[in-house]
């Protein structure tokens, strides 16, 4: 998890992408790839996919599992004291455009997206306010 989420930051830094932008999406990605490890059955091993169009950044997460339980994802939040069961909650406060397909060959594939803004110094903002 540390590995793609330092990626993301990284990446999303480098563009100058603002920080509440970037702690979304490394929070939505973190807790896709926990879900993954936690409740993909046969496997813990998963692929992350970033890319951006415009002002979106778009993620994959696709792990080898043999899918998803539709009740369970619509499931309301948990009790507060509840110690799990709001990651997919978390990723639809987060983000946009959340998706969850299964593929028999590759397990779930889980996507989403969250709209970019940048800081006002980086290149891409400068660009964009001229």
């Amino acid at each position: 998890m540390s590995i793609s989420r330092q990626v993301v930051r990284s990446a999303l830094s480098a563009l100058g992408v603002v920080e509440e932008v970037r702690y979304d999406v490394e929070l939505a990605l973190t807790e896709a790839c926990a879900n993954v490890v936690q409740h993909a059955a046969y496997s813990d091993e998963y692929e992350v996919t970033i890319s951006i169009e415009g002002a979106v950044c778009g993620i994959d997460v696709v792990d080898s599992g043999r899918g998803y339980d539709e009740e369970s994802l619509q499931a309301s939040m948990p009790h507060p004291n509840a110690e799990e069961g709001r990651g997919l909650h978390l990723i639809r406060m987060l983000t946009e455009n959340v998706r969850l397909d299964h593929h028999p060959k590759q397990g779930t594939i889980m996507h989403f997206e969250k709209k970019l803004a940048w800081e006002p110094q980086s290149l891409i903002g400068r660009l964009t306010t001229t």
